[in-house]
């Protein structure tokens, strides 16, 4: 029985990962990104994660799109 108990709590109290943002856009984003010839020396895994900044600022904490853009190209790319 304690064992039922303790693997339920486990269970339920793991969680995935959770964007806030349709995982479409963030593959938008990263074939946009892949696509200008600006960013053919950075990597993919550096444009994912400008791309998760960016999105997160933009649909989560509601900010300028240029903005968050600028804000997240600067973490990222320097």
């Amino acid at each position: 029985m304690k064992a039922i108990i303790i693997i339920s709590i486990i269970f339920f109290s793991y969680s995935g990962i959770a964007y806030s943002y349709p995982e479409s856009q963030m593959d938008d984003c990263i074939s946009s990104a892949l696509s200008n010839p600006a960013t053919k020396s950075i990597t993919k895994k550096e444009i994912a994660n400008y791309c998760d900044c960016a999105l997160k600022a933009i649909i989560d904490e509601n900010k300028d799109i240029r903005e968050s853009g600028y804000e997240c190209a600067q973490k990222n790319f320097n």
